[in-house]
């Protein structure tokens, strides 16, 4: 377990510590549709249906594919996905840098990016009658070359020429990772009176962020800048890693406040998506980003003071795939030092103005349930699981793709983990996934990751995903023509 400990600026939590882009609220949050716009993709000699999938926030939708092809979801069982970074996902890790890379080009220059379908095929130098479905086979059977190494060819011949040109040496890569539609991080911090809380750390992909402050003494308590200048709202672009504060005056007594951000922006593609179940059996394959509408999108963070002697602790929790573990930070805004536990891990000492932080290893596809205790009553538990790794050269999960009739059930595939940490005391993660199918769907029974036992769900018509493929009713529209009946 490795620990490291840096030095807070006037006592409070430092930027560039283990924050995430994925806390409460943080990012965009959506569920899962039961429709797909695909077409048949030979992987490792199976047919799979893959393709474009379509999430519902509450405002408006996203799309997104595949980069997790060997953890399936069911897409009719309402699974909820939050917006993250890519060190907390299958793309973290310098050795994925490259092929991430590759992945934002095709997102980019590719469907549903580009639009009009005549374009792209000319682009793509793609011949004969090309529609959406290919489009989106082709996108991705593409991104799976790059995510999970695998060789996967469309049956369609328009389909095949796309991902043949998508993964050529036109693709020059586009390394930079896209901005987070909206983050503000830590999601806590504290201190005392008289002093600048925070900082609070804002990136986002809007032109404008809204900011403000509720709780107690909102009227004496303002947001400042690093400068000590009054900060209303931002406009942008947005600086990367830009800075605030809370500015509590000397004697102001003990209180919390909530500092709150609001944004409208199209999300930017290339964002990671990751499932909010936090056990193998609700856990889902990893999705990114392909286009998005204009959404609304908020985020929070709160801060706390106290006079007095004593230690002032928080807490946050990230995935960090290079680390191959969990990275906890505790800081101390207090004045005097702080024995704190990490549990599973070790005891550290947090001394005034400090943060330390511990890595705690993982095991990959595990749960793992992290504790942090200290003084005067502090707790924080952060769970999750970790799924860094794409199992590269094995048969998908799943039952090969088949047109079926609608009275036949479909086979069903097993959700599995997507990597996230989560506090369940307002820490800097996703709140636990609803153990229960959403309004509308229709929950299936699931089977283990073996294609020779399949649990059969007699469910006319559903659609479930099977390690990124969808196994669904077809009804043949023309030559391509595909919906769910």
């Amino acid at each position: 377990m490795l620990t490291t400990s840096i030095a807070l600026a006037g006592g409070l939590f430092a930027a560039g510590t283990a924050t995430a882009a994925d806390a409460p609220g943080a990012g965009v949050t959506a569920v899962i549709q039961p429709t797909m716009e695909s077409g048949e993709i030979s992987v490792d000699g199976h047919g799979l249906q893959g393709g474009l999938f379509t999430l519902k926030t509450p405002n408006g939708e996203i799309r997104t594919y595949c980069i997790d092809i060997d953890h399936p979801v069911d897409i009719t069982s309402g699974v909820e996905y939050q917006e993250s970074d890519w060190k907390s996902s299958s793309l973290g890790g310098k050795d994925k840098a490259p092929a991430a890379a590759k992945i934002r080009w095709i997102l980019e220059n590719s469907y549903p990016q580009v639009t009009d379908l005549t374009k792209l095929a000319a682009a793509a130098g793609v011949k004969g009658e090309f529609t959406k479905e290919d489009a989106a086979a082709g996108t991705q059977a593409a991104i799976w070359q790059f995510s999970d190494g695998k060789n996967a060819v469309p049956k369609d011949p328009q389909a095949k020429q796309l991902r043949d040109y998508l993964v050529s040496d036109n693709n020059k890569g586009i390394a930079a990772e896209p901005k987070p539609s909206l983050s503000l991080t830590p999601d806590s911090v504290s201190g005392k009176p008289g002093n600048k809380l925070g900082p609070f750390t804002v990136n986002s992909s809007a032109s404008e962020v809204k900011l403000a402050v509720t709780g107690d003494a909102k009227d004496k308590v303002k947001l400042v800048d690093k400068d000590g200048k009054a900060v209303n709202d931002l406009t942008g672009p947005i600086a990367k890693d830009t800075q605030l504060f809370l500015d509590v005056p000397a004697g102001t007594p003990d209180g919390t406040a909530t500092v709150t951000a609001n944004a409208e922006t199209v999300v930017p593609s290339g964002r990671v998506f990751l499932s909010k179940g936090y056990t193998p059996a609700k856990h889902s394959q990893t999705m990114i980003l392909a286009g998005s509408t204009k959404l609304s999108v908020v985020d929070a963070a709160k801060a706390a003071w106290k006079q007095g002697k004593g230690a002032l602790l928080d807490s946050t929790a990230q995935v960090e795939c290079d680390a191959n573990g969990v990275k906890v930070s505790v800081a101390n805004g207090g004045d005097e030092a702080a024995d704190v536990t990490v549990k599973p891990g070790k005891t550290i000492t947090v001394q005034p103005g400090k943060v330390e932080s511990v890595v705690v290893p993982v095991a990959e596809d595990t749960a793992y349930d992290i504790t942090v205790t200290g003084p005067n009553g502090f707790s924080k538990e952060f769970k999750g699981i970790l799924d860094c790794k794409v199992t590269s050269g094995t048969t998908p999960t799943g039952t090969p793709s088949a047109s079926v009739t609608p009275s036949t059930p479909a086979p069903t595939g097993t959700p599995s983990a997507t990597p996230s940490a989560t506090s369940t005391s307002t820490a800097a993660h996703p709140a636990p996934a609803a153990t229960s199918p959403a309004p509308g769907t229709t929950g299936l029974a699931q089977t283990g990751g073996n294609d020779a036992t399949p649990v059969l769900a007699g469910v006319a018509g559903a659609l479930v995903v099977a390690g990124g493929a969808a196994v669904f009713v077809l009804r043949r529209r023309g030559r391509h023509g595909r919906s769910a009946a």
